[in-house]
């Protein structure tokens, strides 16, 4: 049989090879916040609170070859739409008059009261420019502890997570709580009718949770229940962690079901830290039992936050990490390695620079290549800020994303 004069096996075989080709995703973290106070000669850049504010936002994420953009939803004390749960945040706006230099003063950010609804433009005009609309989650919405606690916590307060010694911590409720569980449930919805495609879970800005602070009444119980016997005192006990992370892991099951009840085809990602080299670290510090997420089809992408490499061999040390966390994600989901600006981890582009002698572009491209090499599925480039990646290197990552990197290495 023939069509066209092609013969059918050839049809077939390249139907076959395309459907094997994926995009390698470039995916940007992007906050409103951050390009907030951006000015030249005394004037400011964006008007982060206005669609065309947004529109200048997404141009200049845009010259990174962003294909995937992950906007952050909340954060830095200001929601970043009206939200009908959560209302504490925009109670306490961020007063950008205050600064710590001579920056640029620019008075207050109202995002939560912005028209309008801000995280809404900006997944509509991700799509319109046939960009992937996602959103950055902090686990969870009390990012920055000590000044952004949630209202709806603070009005909860019977849910206020505890330490082994019973000391609660005002800002952040137990997950052994079902009210609790709902009204996380309730925050992805939102974001779910906004229109987001990509919901990334950021397990390292969790404004210091941990196993260390579920010694609630209901945690506890079932712990007596499974064991016959009282917790343990150390929050780092292998078998208390392990039962803590049953909460997160139940959690994502919950999204993991809303997600796939929305309508449309979205992507529950999770942002691991201290997860290359392998080992315990993100089950003991943040209740993230990632490798069973991954096992039981509970996310569709894990992003590596950070690579703890060897300093005497950073490049071949990061490309065996990578290898080894792909060793687990390969036939499961997607995999994302880092290529951060930022470095408040120790292992950032900066502090390859420090250890190379080479340029911040160099480095980028060094560690957009390796990933591409090893096939994972793209790239996370924490965050997006205003210039914080340099034009040279804006430049040379989307042209590797237009050519060499533009699918997954078969």
């Amino acid at each position: 049989m023939k069509a066209l004069g092609i013969p059918a096996a050839l049809l077939l075989l390249t139907a076959s090879a395309r459907a094997e080709e994926r995009r390698f995703e470039v995916a940007a973290w992007v906050d409103h916040f951050d390009f907030a106070g951006a000015a030249a000669g005394g004037k400011l850049l964006f008007d982060t609170e206005t669609p065309e504010g947004n529109a200048r936002i997404l141009g200049h994420v845009q010259e990174l070859g962003a294909t995937t953009i992950l906007w952050r939803n909340c954060a830095g004390s200001t929601m970043r739409y009206p939200s009908r749960l959560e209302t504490g945040h925009q109670d306490a706006p961020r007063d950008k008059r205050r600064v710590p230099s001579s920056a640029t003063a620019y008075g207050w950010v109202r995002y939560a009261e912005a028209r309008p609804d801000i995280l809404r433009t900006a997944l509509d005009l991700c799509r319109q420019h046939g960009l992937r609309p996602g959103v950055h989650w902090p686990f969870e919405e009390n990012h920055w502890a000590g000044f952004t606690f949630g209202g709806w916590n603070l009005e909860h307060p019977q849910f206020w997570c505890r330490n082994v010694e019973g000391v609660p911590w005002a800002g952040r409720s137990s997950l052994g709580f079902p009210e609790v569980v709902e009204h996380k449930l309730g925050l992805f919805g939102e974001l779910l009718d906004r229109g987001a495609d990509v919901v990334f879970l950021d397990f390292f800005r969790n404004g210091g949770w941990s196993p260390a602070y579920e010694y609630t009444e209901p945690v506890k119980a079932a712990w007596r229940e499974r064991h016959g016997t009282e917790p343990p005192a150390s929050p780092l006990d292998p078998q208390w962690c392990a039962h803590v992370g049953d909460y997160v892991t139940e959690l994502l099951r919950a999204m993991k079901a809303r997600a796939r009840a929305a309508g449309r085809p979205v992507e529950l990602w999770a942002g691991i830290p201290q997860i290359a080299p392998l080992g315990d670290a993100p089950l003991r510090h943040h209740g993230a039992d990632w490798q069973r997420w991954v096992r039981e089809g509970l996310v569709d992408g894990i992003v590596i936050n950070n690579v703890q490499f060897d300093r005497a061999d950073p490049y071949g040390s990061t490309r065996a990490l990578y290898a080894d966390v792909l060793k687990l994600t390969r036939g499961h989901c997607k995999l994302y390695c880092p290529v951060a600006a930022y470095d408040y981890t120790g292992f950032g582009v900066p502090d390859y620079r420090k250890v190379t002698g080479e340029s911040f572009t160099a480095v980028a491209r060094r560690l957009m290549e390796l990933a591409w090499e090893v096939g994972a599925d793209g790239i996370s480039l924490e965050c997006v800020d205003y210039d914080n990646y340099p034009a040279d290197a804006r430049q040379m990552m989307r042209e590797l994303a237009a050519g060499k990197c533009h699918n997954v290495k078969p």
